[in-house]
């Protein structure tokens, strides 16, 4: 939808934590590896022909079951 993403992004590093228990994605000193995957994943979009973004919202995890009709 071209908005920010509503959930918490999660960076790990699976050689040291590969239970991945503690989400780096707020650590200051894993920016430049922030900005270099964001780099990455543009570039892969754009590869795919994946522009205009056409997924759909994101509403979260919904504490009642989809109508019965998709199910």
């Amino acid at each position: 939808d071209g908005q920010p993403d509503h959930h918490l992004a999660e960076l790990y590093n699976l050689k040291d934590d590969p239970d991945e228990t503690h989400n780096l994605i707020n650590d200051p000193r894993h920016v430049r590896k922030m900005e270099e995957l964001r780099k990455e994943l543009a570039r892969l979009i754009k590869a795919a022909d994946g522009l205009p973004d056409r997924m759909p919202f994101d509403e979260g995890i919904k504490s009642a079951l989809p109508e019965k009709s998709i199910r």
